[in-house]
């Protein structure tokens, strides 16, 4: 799949698939938002063409748009690996095809009912250390140092900054059939590590390993049902050693090995895929043309091939990890405020699923006069009005920790208390909504230096119970609150002139003191039965 990669501005690895159109740029509503002042609101589009390729095209930006280094004029087509310079980010273009699904070709770990005859285990190989200078004494030590070089060079040049793990398995076999007289290999992988993406179709115990990559060396004809013995399997994972196999068909350790015999497999090695003493699978290569394919060296050489292997395939696992943990802080950061989301991803705060019993204070602020505004507008104005106004809104309630619960339609609903209760909960959300209305000021004069129209809101607050928790569907559930508090509190909010901020008797008993407030003349809410208390907050004392 076609992707664009790049570091935001926390320095954090992101990657975005790109479908039929993708837009950079600064405002909210791009699929990839730069936030930079040099970048324009839509600087420039990616456009997936009939013909599979991808188009960049600039869209006449100022500061304009560079494909690797190069002003971009009008529009270019991408290639797989070229950057593209917006501003102070760089990205990169993405477009590796893949040369086949994962799992495919059928693996079968045969048993061969051999773990009681075997008595020993395989000998390591010698030290995987460099020796000093002084210490070599003759050219053959020099020329192996100098090939494990050579060999951990050529991988990390190949598959060192590869972040997709098909790709980075299929370069490591690739590699391997570079520089082994190998015909067949196999990548296996532990689940966690890769091998949870595809079903199990061997035979057999494979304790928790799964066949990821099947190759031969003429293509993929020849690997239709590949065996390995459970006998090689098991002296990998017990001894954590490679093994290899001069003449499977005569060796004495595996002269009961069905599997062997079945493929008449001449020479076979198999080295653990090893990082901190754990064994995250295993490589396998096999031969089936020459006796004795592999030697003694070819084996040192393929441990530490392996290994340096291990490290990427770790790397690849702790960066899908800290994919995993973006997206779930991304989902946090459109509902709580950052220090919420630090209590949440830390184990300190937990969102608890189902309903609980909370003290709170509620509030909605909504755009007043919204559909003769959506009237005189376009849809994309409207929508672009809606996410700026959204996003200055949200910040303010973020920088007073209160929650975002939901937007419905051009209105905002927020609350503080849950899930994290603080003593100052009330008055940072009052607080909050006299912050909202000052930069919505701001915000007005701004519009009307620019011909545009303004935007008006009322803000309603209450104080009181409520139900707090994930509540919804088994296919979509949202943390929001419920109950009488939070009606009343919507109540105040339609009664709420333009700039006006109004709040309950329970909100002004706890926080009026602070705060410049009316009384207003009693009044009687929609599906209330007694008049209630409202008292317009002006600012604060």
């Amino acid at each position: 799949m076609a992707k664009l990669s790049y570091r935001d501005a926390q320095g954090v690895l992101c990657e975005c698939p790109l479908g039929e159109r993708a837009s950079l740029g600064r405002h909210p509503n791009q699929t990839i938002q730069l936030l930079d002042r040099v970048v324009s609101k839509e600087h420039a589009v990616v456009h997936h063409m009939k013909d599979g390729t991808f188009l960049l095209k600039d869209g006449g930006s100022r500061n304009g748009t560079y494909v690797n280094g190069e002003l971009v004029k009008g529009a270019i087509r991408l290639k797989n690996g070229d950057k593209i310079t917006i501003g102070s980010t760089d990205l990169f273009f993405h477009d590796e095809p893949k040369t086949q699904p994962l799992g495919m070709g059928r693996v079968t770990i045969h048993a061969d009912g051999m773990d009681t005859h075997i008595r020993s285990r395989l000998a390591s190989v010698e030290d995987e250390r460099f020796m000093p200078e002084v210490k070599i004494l003759d050219v053959g030590s020099l020329r192996r140092d100098y090939e494990k070089l050579r060999i951990s060079h050529e991988l990390n040049q190949s598959i060192g900054l590869e972040m997709d793990l098909q790709v980075l398995l299929e370069k490591i076999l690739e590699k391997a059939f570079e520089i082994f007289p190998a015909d067949r290999g196999v990548i296996l992988l532990r689940r966690g590590y890769g091998g949870a993406l595809v079903e199990s179709s061997s035979e057999g115990s494979m304790d928790d390993l799964l066949p990821l990559i099947v190759r031969s060396r003429q293509g993929d004809a020849d690997v239709d049902n590949v065996r390995i013995s459970q006998t090689i399997i098991n002296e990998i994972l017990e001894g954590r050693q490679a093994v290899l196999s001069s003449d499977a068909m005569m060796d004495s350790r595996f002269n009961k090995s069905h599997s062997i015999v079945l493929e008449q497999i001449r020479s076979t090695m198999s080295v653990p895929l090893l990082h901190d003493d754990y064994v995250l699978g295993i490589i396998h290569l096999d031969s089936k043309i020459a006796r004795g394919a592999f030697t003694e060296k070819d084996l040192q050489i393929l441990t530490g091939f392996a290994r340096q292997a291990a490290m990427m395939i770790e790397h690849n696992r702790l960066l899908e990890k800290m994919r995993e943990e973006i997206r779930a802080r991304e989902h946090l950061d459109r509902l709580l405020s950052p220090q919420l989301v630090e209590e949440v991803l830390s184990g300190r705060l937990e969102l608890k699923k189902g309903g609980e019993l909370r003290r709170g204070t509620v509030m909605f602020a909504d755009i007043r006069g919204f559909t003769t505004l959506s009237e005189r507008l376009a849809p994309q104005e409207v929508v672009g009005l809606l996410n700026e106004y959204f996003e200055y809104m949200v910040d303010i309630i973020f920088q007073y920790n209160g929650t975002l619960d939901k937007f419905i339609g051009d209105e905002i609903m927020a609350v503080w208390g849950a899930p994290l209760t603080t003593e100052r909960d009330t008055f940072y959300a009052v607080k909050a909504a006299i912050e909202m209305q000052s930069m919505l000021h701001s915000y007005n004069q701004e519009r009307t230096a620019n011909g545009e129209m303004t935007v008006n809101i009322g803000i309603g607050l209450n104080t009181g119970e409520v139900v707090a928790g994930y509540m919804g569907s088994t296919r979509s559930m949202n943390y929001t609150v419920m109950g009488d508090t939070v009606n009343t509190a919507a109540r105040f909010c339609s009664t709420a002139g333009p700039g006006e901020i109004l709040i309950g008797e329970n909100t002004f008993a706890e926080v009026g003191h602070l705060f410049e407030t009316e009384l207003l003349p009693p009044t009687k809410l929609k599906g209330k039965h007694e008049h209630v208390d409202i008292y317009r907050v002006t600012g604060l004392k």
